[in-house]
């Protein structure tokens, strides 16, 4: 035992060091914090990093740009599948769950021998669809063992059966699952979806499995979505199961609200807090956000805008205006306006003579010659480099996403709609022209656009359950006239909008 003078100067010694070791563990601990952090943000970008040079790696920009695939990797969040026909005719054997993780469900479906041979993956705009197919595509590279090989076509591209013919003479199509990506970007689809349909069916039949995205209302009606493939089962079937193949049906969920907060995590890291907050505060106010992951993607520019937006079409308008000004401020002596004109009228193009061309996208040679033809004073290279265009192997270009093409044709229709007499609208096109028009009546803007140019009556509307604006009778009569809306008194000859209902029994408690 120590003298009690040793015990003493000891326990004094500890008390002065006590504040120093305190300061120490604090350093240590902040450390680890900062450490732990780091690794945590590192390691989403490590893995986007060596998914993305695995992409590229295996087709690149021979099929899928740089940017897309970098943009479809980058704070990636697995959603959510259903499989439920909302009209609830479909049969019991084909309802794959009410709700569970994509990948999971793929997966299933994939491992099944026998059933699930042809899937057909559903979802609106923007929600992620050519996204999943890519991260899948990166997960199945990754694995060691594989029991069966993927292969990957978009088929918005220039002689795609072509590409799918060499992709049946690379791989052993009995033991390969085919990948196609955006039906409603086929050229042939859109002249005729059906018979498109059957044609496609019929050329992959060789492949062990065949899964297609497509836009969900590409399909006029939800009867039109296919149920049989016209391909016959071999061998043996147990009873009750039909002589043909089914097309399984999978719907892309919208993000819930963890998946939302699990994103801008990833996103903004916890030294981007302030920007992490202003990012859910933007997201509380513009819910559909949340319903496509491709604008969600987007919200730095939002944020820094910090603009009121109450329609999607005005999500479109922000993220192409702050790419605008972000390369007019990167390029000395680039104006954004006539990039502006460019893009537009571009868009008018790329989508009017896609079945001349066979795709929605162009020859680089062609860009000057438009420029020029336009009298819009950009060099080639700001044309090629410096716009929305992706440029795929074989040097033909187009729009990083559709839906950005679509928005632009809509836009250079309320403009200047007397020169874009023809258009072939698609659903998306209606429904960012639907917008304006809300807008316009909510705002009570003049329409200066002729509404009778665009048939209306195919697009799916949800009524809303309170009134947005109050019309007097005068009004009225004008809006129905203006919008060419039908009216058994006053305008017989309007077009009308249809509409797609939920029928529910109520029943008093």
């Amino acid at each position: 035992m120590l003298p009690d003078s040793t015990s003493a100067t000891l326990l004094t010694n500890l008390k002065e060091w006590l504040p120093t070791i305190g300061t120490i563990i604090g350093i240590l601990g902040g450390l680890a914090g900062l450490a732990t952090a780091f690794f945590a943000k590192m390691l989403p970008w490590w893995r986007t990093k060596r998914d993305r040079r695995s992409l590229e790696k295996h087709f690149g920009a021979d099929l899928y740009s740089a940017g897309i695939i970098e943009r479809s990797t980058q704070h990636y969040i697995q959603p959510y599948c259903r499989s439920v026909d909302p009209a609830g005719a479909e049969e019991p054997r084909l309802v794959y769950g009410a709700k569970e993780n994509l990948f999971e469900a793929v997966d299933s479906m994939l491992a099944n021998p026998t059933e699930y041979r042809y899937l057909i993956l559903l979802a609106d705009s923007g929600m992620g669809k050519t996204s999943f197919l890519l991260n899948y595509y990166a997960r199945h590279l990754r694995l060691r063992r594989r029991k069966f090989e993927l292969a990957l076509m978009p088929l918005g591209i220039p002689e795609v059966d072509k590409r799918i013919e060499e992709i049946k003479k690379r791989h052993a199509p009995k033991h390969t699952v085919l990948f196609l990506d955006a039906l409603d970007e086929d050229t042939l689809a859109i002249v005729d979806h059906a018979a498109r349909l059957r044609e496609l069916l019929e050329f992959t039949r060789d492949f062990h499995k065949v899964l297609i995205t497509c836009r969900t209302q590409f399909f006029p009606k939800e009867e039109e979505i296919p149920k049989e493939t016209g391909i016959v089962r071999l061998g043996p079937r147990s009873a009750g199961v039909k002589a043909q193949h089914a097309f399984h049906k999978l719907y892309l969920m919208p993000f819930t609200d963890e998946q939302v907060q699990a994103y801008l995590k990833r996103r903004y890291s916890f030294w981007q807090k302030e920007k992490r907050k202003l990012a859910q505060e933007m997201v509380a106010k513009i819910p559909n956000l949340s319903v496509r992951p491709m604008l969600l993607s987007h919200i730095d520019d939002l944020v820094r805008k910090g603009r009121e937006i109450t329609h999607t079409f005005e999500l479109y308008e922000e993220m192409i205006e702050a790419w605008l000004e972000r390369e007019e401020g990167i390029v000395p002596g680039l104006h954004k306006e006539p990039l502006r004109q460019f893009s537009e009228r571009l868009a008018v193009d790329l989508h009017m003579n896609a079945k001349r061309r066979g795709a929605e996208c162009i020859p680089r040679a062609e860009l000057a010659t438009l420029a020029k033809q336009w009298s819009i004073p950009l060099e080639d290279w700001v044309l090629s480099g410096r716009s929305l265009l992706n440029r795929d192997a074989e040097g033909n270009y187009k729009f990083a996403h559709r839906s950005i093409m679509e928005y632009l044709v809509v836009k250079r229709f309320v403009d200047d709609n007397k020169a874009h007499g023809g258009l072939l609208w698609t659903d998306q096109m209606k429904t960012f022209l639907w917008e304006v028009i809300q807008r316009n009546v909510a705002t009570k803007t003049p329409i200066s656009f002729d509404t009778k140019a665009v048939d209306l009556s195919g697009l799916r509307l949800a009524l809303r359950s309170h009134a947005v604006i109050d019309l007097k009778a005068d009004e009225v009569r004008a809006m129905l006239m203006q919008r060419n809306f039908f009216d058994r008194f006053l305008h017989k000859a309007g077009k009308g909008i249809s509409h797609s209902y939920d029928l529910r029994n109520t029943k008093e408690s």
